[in-house]
């Protein structure tokens, strides 16, 4: 089962992966609400963002419009405006479309994360956050494990977040419980003030790595990149080397009280400025902020 990791330099905390999908999940449940593309009379609003689609080779968006042109010509079938909604919501999910709205460019996946930071408590913005950035390294300071540990605390007390997981391999079978990880996680968050907490998930590259330090590896005779420096240093200074370079290549990674809801996923846009009246001043705001 995957993981995703919340390293410090003295320990690591494992939250599991369930988890991990769920608070993708999470994310993106304020701006399915504000698209409502399950409502009747929905397809002005899918012909809409379609009309905004940046249509790209084998990205679906051709055989999204030819769905809904034939919505549009059975307009009382709704078997098929539900798959068409459907399969317009399942690819917003997995990676987005890119949109071109009054001349910007835009993502669906950015626009809906937006959504979240700028309606959403403070736990779906944390939510938020460690869904797009956990494999990429979102990070928290030290003086800042406290205060990210209140918001776990919140969102484990009102019911976002999920201590355990009950299942049955089999109807009527025996339940199984396992736990998520949030109680390893919060005793890490505030075990110390004096360390950064660092995160990865199981399917990409751990912390510290080379990449993030900006650490070049020599070349053998045969051009081929030679590794064995880099796993050679000591594991203090492959911290040192990676927090720095982590600092600079990706301060907007940071998860703090000046960030969670101020840093934004691109362009500070979400589906309600999208559906505003006056939408296209609204994302040139934004554009030239």
């Amino acid at each position: 089962m995957s993981r995703l990791y919340w390293h410090t330099p003295t320990r690591t905390a494992e939250l599991l992966g369930a988890e991990y999908a769920w608070l993708h999940n999470l994310a993106g449940q304020p701006a399915e609400a504000a698209w409502a593309l399950d409502r009747a009379g929905s397809l002005d609003r899918v012909q809409l963002i379609l009309g905004w689609a940046r249509a790209a080779d084998g990205d679906g968006t051709t055989d999204l419009r030819k769905l809904l042109t034939e919505a549009k010509t059975h307009p009382h079938d709704a078997a098929l405006r539900h798959r068409l909604v459907q399969t317009l919501q399942v690819r917003m999910r997995l990676s987005g479309l890119d949109l071109d709205v009054a001349g910007v460019r835009l993502n669906t996946g950015n626009v809906d994360l937006n959504t979240a930071l700028a309606v959403g408590s403070d736990p779906m913005r944390l939510a938020a956050k460690i869904a797009a950035w956990g494999s990429q390294h979102a990070f928290i300071e030290g003086p800042d494990r406290a205060w990210a540990a209140d918001i776990v605390d919140q969102g484990l007390a009102a019911g976002p977040f999920r201590k355990q997981l009950t299942s049955q391999a089999v109807p009527h079978g025996p339940k199984r419980t396992v736990e998520l990880g949030w109680g390893d996680v919060l005793a890490l968050l505030r075990e110390r003030d004096d360390e950064p907490v660092v995160l990865s998930y199981s399917a990409g590259e751990s912390f510290p790595n080379a990449t993030i330090a900006g650490w070049e590896p020599p070349l053998d005779e045969d051009d081929e990149p030679v590794w064995d420096g880099w796993y050679e240093l000591p594991a203090a200074e492959k911290w040192t080397r990676a927090m720095a370079g982590l600092r600079e290549r990706r301060w907007w990674a940071r998860l703090a009280p000046d960030t969670l809801a101020e840093v934004t996923f691109s362009l500070p846009v979400t589906v309600y400025d999208l559906l505003a009246d006056d939408r296209e001043d609204r994302v040139h705001r934004a554009a030239t902020a």
